[in-house]
């Protein structure tokens, strides 16, 4: 909940879906409105492109001025760096391939999608003849973190200093089996079963890793105890895929893979022997069991002697919690071959830390924190999903403080000295390991209440929950509407509306269970 509302207030601005969703097909229109209001680009010169490695000159682009900002056209960096790219004409857009995080340029926008993630540059895109022009120094920061290559900008003498790609694959071990090899490839970043590929000719095995990067220029770590194996070579097949050979005179039957992204690895079973040995089918099967999500947990928010936030006409949140948690826990029930438990059943008062502990020790896969928002404009209604984070706003921020001050109620609040600042999210981010999945499941489920309610979504945002932090699994806070909004109280005292948001999160969960455990297939 929200108890503050500056000049920055929602109301007063489109959402991002509706810049995403109902705003796009308008977009033409809109385009045809402003195109003479764009400012004037000038030449302001050739940006030489310098690989930093070898000092290469890779090549030049034409620099454009707008303003007091240097315009690049994204086609022609895209070229430049050897970055696949398409265009969506109807809507004006045009996106970058990057394998796992595809980023969506929109004219006259300073939105850029990055996946799920929505991220804004300080001024909108340019678009002139069919070209899309951002400026370039904005928006390699921007996106620093998910492009291919890190960048150096240096605006007075126009170069612009590729520096080395920033590499996925970190190092491999191998271990020896009574009947084969196990490969773990260390990862930093989320793959699909479906990037992995593996050949094998002239006694070396090959895997393929599609969107993977390893860095050639320095040692790349192996852990081998094995004598069958014996070299590895790491290799920059393409911009899009690297390759790990190793070299063996053992012909090996076809692999089983399962892609571990949790704990950021991918493993590969070679067998030397036809039939396998129970030990390592075991082994594999414990890793296919440990996310398969089969225990979700439904943890209703405030309760007892805290009451959440409290409607004009005496509507108390911790009810209404209670009321639709019940109804998501029989609609996966019915719906799901999983087992759902509730951080609490009746009226009572559960501490925050207590939340978590009840989740992790009945092995969640899933953690849903149920609330109700309140604001002082009482215009604003729709649902909100968050994930835990750094708060980007100043009202995620005080819905955060907000959820976070009921440890008044806590006999004792020592669990909780010392993450009241930046330290929290620091701490909370290196135990946390899920943050990936949790804003993936976040997305799904704004999707999906988005289409069963069919209200306003003010879309997914992360803030300092403390109800989420210690979760061992994926985790999301929901705020399903405002109670402070005389039209929501209303809905909210609506068992239809219960049933609404239930079935939303049920899709949500079948849809994100489906990806999630076809990962590790």
């Amino acid at each position: 909940m929200s108890f503050y509302r500056g000049k920055n207030s929602i109301s007063g601005r489109r959402t991002i879906r509706e810049r995403g969703g109902t705003f796009i097909p308008h977009l033409v229109l809109i385009l045809s409105l402003f195109i003479f209001a764009l400012p004037p680009l000038l030449t302001a010169g050739e940006i030489t492109i310098i690989n930093k490695r070898n000092s290469e000159r890779l090549g030049t682009i034409r620099a454009l001025q707008a303003g007091r900002y240097q315009f690049v056209s994204v086609a022609s960096l895209a070229d430049m760096l050897s970055i696949s790219y398409s265009k969506n004409n109807k809507n004006k857009q045009i996106t970058l391939e990057i394998p796992h995080n595809p980023i969506t340029i929109t004219a006259i926008s300073p939105f850029i999608k990055v996946g799920y993630q929505i991220r804004q540059i300080p001024i909108d895109v340019l678009y002139r003849n069919g070209i899309f022009y951002v400026p370039i120094k904005l928006f390699l920061t921007a996106l620093r973190d998910v492009l291919p290559f890190q960048f150096e900008y240096d605006a007075s003498n126009l170069e612009l200093i590729v520096k080395s790609s920033l590499e996925n694959i970190t190092g491999v071990s191998i271990d020896e089996k009574a009947n084969g090899i196990l490969i773990h490839i260390a990862t930093t970043e989320k793959f699909s079963r479906s990037d992995i590929f593996t050949s094998q000719r002239n006694n070396w095995f090959y895997i393929d890793i599609y969107g993977g990067r390893v860095d050639t220029l320095k040692s790349f770590p192996v852990k081998s105890r094995s004598k069958k194996i014996l070299n590895v070579a790491p290799i920059q097949l393409s911009s899009e895929t690297a390759r790990i050979s190793f070299h063996s005179f053992i012909n090996f039957k076809e692999p089983d893979i399962i892609v571990n992204n949790t704990d950021h690895e991918v493993i590969v079973s070679l067998r030397t022997r036809e039939s396998i040995s129970n030990d390592l089918l075991a082994e594999l099967q414990k890793e296919r069991e440990k996310w398969k999500i089969d225990v979700v947990v439904i943890d209703p928010g405030h309760g007892g002697k805290d009451p959440g936030a409290i409607g004009r006409n005496g509507l108390y949140e911790k009810n209404v919690t209670l009321a639709i948690a019940k109804k998501i826990k029989s609609e996966l029930q019915r719906r799901l071959d999983v087992k759902v438990v509730m951080t609490r059943k009746r009226d009572t008062f559960v501490p925050l830390k207590r939340r978590t502990e009840i989740a992790n020790k009945a092995g969640g896969k899933l953690f849903i924190s149920i609330h109700i928002d309140s604001n002082p404009s009482r215009r604003l209604h729709g649902h909100t999903v968050y994930f835990l984070g750094q708060a980007k706003t100043e009202e995620s921020r005080n819905v955060a403080q907000f959820e976070n001050s009921v440890i008044k109620f806590e006999d004792s609040q020592n669990h909780y000295a010392g993450l009241s600042d930046a330290s929290f999210i620091l701490a909370a981010n290196a135990q946390n390991s899920y943050n990936k999945e949790s804003q993936d499941f976040a997305a799904i489920v704004d999707n999906e209440l988005y289409k069963d309610i069919k209200d306003r979504s003010h879309g997914v945002r992360q803030a300092g929950f403390y109800v989420l932090y210690g979760a061992s699994m994926p985790n999301i806070l929901l705020e399903t509407a405002f109670i402070s909004n005389r039209n929501d109280e209303k809905k909210l005292k609506n068992k239809s509306f219960y049933g609404s948001v239930a079935k939303a999160i049920c899709d949500a969960v079948i849809k994100f269970k489906q990806r999630y455990e076809a990962e590790v297939q």
